[in-house]
């Protein structure tokens, strides 16, 4: 090989052992659960037999699909769009103080930095119908009459464990927004403000624009957390009341180790990764439409 075409491959050389990691890591888990998932294989039946596309059938067709998936759109969809925008207004506002700055900061993260399954406990403890301490303050100021069955309701169960998701999770767009208002292009805020634009016009064609890569991969990343979360509802929820907080990911926990259908479960699997692809696919057509704008690529 050549100097000039050995230099044109280094980089990729260099690349060469992260990439053959991640084939090991994620490559060969995801393509053998996409064998699987064409073969029928329960705990009865150790035999993996052949069978096509059947456990892709049987899932799309059981009655239990479409209640699920519609609770997977609304837990990922409501709950990202709520962390963006708890978490975000929470670091415009917090960048305009000027004091306090790095004690709200600070405060801020707790709840992202508590793990999983301890905020989980934590919230199902405060909103028990019986013993909940949110129960006792919602009846303390006159709100309702009567205990609130915040995990035993299914018209409420999925919306308030959106809410400890949102919780949760806005800290990071917290922390996300924060670090790309630290650069901000405070010239061109300047210049608007003395040509007598408001703060909601600043905030809209200067800020925002600023901000789009920023708030664009962190949709990413949230989307791809949130329609994949488990601890939260598991340990919480366990799915129920009457599939009602069943989501695509604990549907398929419980196909293989409730149910006993491994096949189906890996189809289950196959099904949520196509989703979070197609979710995913607006927000990476704008990142890198915004990557090439900025001249990176």
């Amino acid at each position: 090989m050549n100097k000039p075409a050995l230099r044109r491959a280094e980089p990729y050389l260099y690349m060469l052992p992260s990439c053959v990691l991640m084939l090991v890591m994620l490559g060969y888990p995801i393509g053998y659960n996409i064998v699987i998932s064409f073969f029928n294989w329960t705990l009865k039946n150790q035999e993996k037999v052949f069978s096509g596309f059947a456990n892709y059938i049987d899932v799309l067709t059981d009655d239990k699909f479409l209640p699920i998936l519609q609770n997977t759109l609304t837990w990922t969809i409501a709950g990202v769009l709520a962390q963006m925008l708890v978490g975000a207004g929470a670091a415009l506002f917090v960048d305009s103080m000027g004091r306090g700055k790095k004690f709200m900061r600070t405060i801020m993260l707790v709840p992202w930095l508590i793990p999983g399954v301890v905020t989980a406990l934590t919230w199902k403890w405060m909103l028990l119908a019986d013993f909940g301490i949110i129960n006792y303050f919602i009846q303390l100021i006159g709100l309702s009459e009567k205990n609130v069955l915040f995990m035993s309701e299914p018209k409420i169960a999925l919306w308030t464990l959106i809410f400890v998701n949102v919780w949760k999770a806005a800290p990071f767009w917290f922390l996300m927004i924060t670090a790309g208002l630290q650069n901000k292009p405070v010239d061109q805020i300047e210049s608007a403000k003395l040509d007598g634009a408001r703060y909601p016009s600043i905030l809209r064609h200067v800020i925002l624009p600023h901000l789009s890569p920023v708030i664009t991969s962190t949709g990413i990343l949230t989307t791809i957390w949130t329609l994949n979360y488990f601890d939260l509802i598991w340990a919480t929820t366990k799915g129920g009341p009457m599939d009602s907080t069943t989501t695509l990911p604990i549907y398929t926990y419980r196909m293989a180790f409730e149910f006993n259908n491994f096949g189906a479960s890996a189809a289950l699997a196959v099904i949520s990764l196509i989703l979070v692809s197609l979710v995913c696919i607006p927000y990476l057509k704008k990142m890198f439409g915004d990557l090439k704008s900025g001249g990176v690529l």
